[in-house]
């Protein structure tokens, strides 16, 4: 795979163009491609790029030359790491082999979310970031409906999920235009899609960043009921969060407390929030409110729908008296 052959580079000086780049990597090896990473308005360079080599023994030697000044700057440089790659895809060949012997299995992610992006990252410089590591389905930068400003966060989808957990590990933490960027794994549908006994309810659901150690890991999940559409707002509700019967939440004094800290730190990466409220009688209702709309949208953009462990969370605007009333 040629993304076996490429190194993902980071902390390239401003000034540097490509021939500079293909002189100082020639010491490794045969370079075969340099792809730097360009503002599409300026054409200034990021600070990233990727380098790819004739050979295996080339990227090892490549790899020796992270921390190495170049132009003044100590280069950060990985690698896709071909054999994390083999052995995922033996993985991947065993889930399949028991899904068709009737065992089950859980499908793995093939979308990212990326976070902590600066608002002048375009859909297609984002392509040019992730492509390398394999064929993209879908790259989605969230927008302000009102403004189409970018919010920030954007959803990069992979046919493989190898590529895209390869993708994963590279690229979280990347310094992309002065912020670390966030990249995120995101299951967009349950493991198995059971149906709940009659007169049961729905099962609470749990997990966010976190929390998903403490929040509900056993049991089964459901399919979320679809949550009705409020006009935007800065306060949003998130829903499935804790169960309200779960040991933890019955017997553990602080879980509350501990849930209501770890929520506004996650839902922080989005925006300012002002406060969070738990509903502790509830379908894992926690209320947060925003310092402003913006932050609430990508909020909502980021967590509705989203599986940790085979759990869903919802999220959706509440009307500010909602939120004041609780």
């Amino acid at each position: 795979m040629r993304s076996d052959l490429t190194v993902l580079v980071q902390r390239i000086h401003p000034r540097a163009d490509d021939f500079e780049i293909f002189e100082f990597f020639s010491q490794a090896g045969k370079v075969r491609d340099i792809r730097l990473i360009r503002d599409q308005r300026s054409g200034k360079s990021k600070g990233v790029g990727y380098v790819e080599f004739g050979d295996a023994e080339s990227v090892m030697k490549a790899l020796a030359l992270n921390g190495i000044a170049f132009k003044g700057q100590p280069l950060l440089v990985q690698a896709s790491m071909a054999e994390k790659n083999r052995l995922a895809q033996a993985a991947k060949n065993a889930q399949a082999a028991n899904e068709m012997m009737g065992l089950g299995g859980t499908a793995e992610p093939t979308k990212l979310m990326v976070s902590e992006l600066h608002p002048h990252i375009a859909e297609a410089e984002l392509r040019e970031i992730f492509a390398p590591f394999g064929e993209l389905a879908e790259v989605a930068l969230m927008k302000d409906p009102a403004t189409q400003a970018s919010l920030g966060v954007a959803h990069v989808t992979y046919i493989d999920p190898v590529h895209a957990k390869d993708a994963q590990q590279a690229i979280n933490t990347l310094d992309l235009a002065g912020k670390q960027l966030i990249v995120q794994l995101v299951q967009d549908a349950p493991p198995v899609a059971a149906p709940m006994m009659g007169g049961m309810g729905l099962a609470p659901l749990g997990g966010l960043g976190g929390m998903m150690s403490m929040v509900g890991m056993g049991g089964m999940g459901a399919l979320m009921p679809e949550v009705p559409m409020a006009a935007p707002s800065a306060c949003v509700l998130l829903k499935n969060m804790f169960d309200p019967e779960g040991e933890d939440e019955k017997g553990d004094p602080d879980f509350f407390t501990d849930l209501q800290e770890d929520v506004k730190e996650e839902c922080g990466k989005y925006g300012q929030v002002v406060a969070a409220k738990i509903k502790p009688v509830s379908a894992g209702f926690v209320y947060m409110k925003f310092a402003d709309q913006t932050g609430a949208t990508a909020c909502v953009g980021a967590l509705n729908n989203r599986w940790f462990a085979g759990k869903q969370i919802g999220a959706a605007y509440v009307p500010e008296e909602e939120y004041e009333s609780m």
